[in-house]
């Protein structure tokens, strides 16, 4: 498993290639998990959100990695996803955080 929870946004489309959800870090993330593991990403930010929606709906991404499930409405189980200040953060604010698990191919 790996797990990206609640990475800078990086707003701003002049910093957008400072996400850490780009084609380069797909390749590594890819190359590090064994066939079957999973990358786990979560973000109250909806530039994030669409950003890592756009990300991998690229044809290079999909020979890559293939969404297991995603939750917006409900929080997925607290033992496989670890709480994170930011999380608290982001309800207190009323934002609602998108959690999302890929699937290495």
């Amino acid at each position: 498993k790996v797990f990206l929870l609640f990475p800078d946004p990086w707003p701003k489309k002049r910093h957008s290639l400072r996400r850490f959800v780009q084609p380069e870090s797909m390749r590594e993330i890819h190359r590090l998990l064994k066939p079957g593991g999973v990358w786990h990403i979560a973000s109250d930010h909806p530039v994030y959100q669409e950003w890592v929606e756009a990300q991998f709906l690229f044809p290079e991404s999909q020979k890559l990695f293939v969404l297991k499930r995603k939750f917006e409405e409900e929080r997925p189980d607290p033992k496989d996803w670890p709480e994170t200040r930011y999380e608290k953060k982001a309800l207190l604010e009323g934002r609602t955080p998108h959690f999302w698990i890929f699937e290495r191919v």
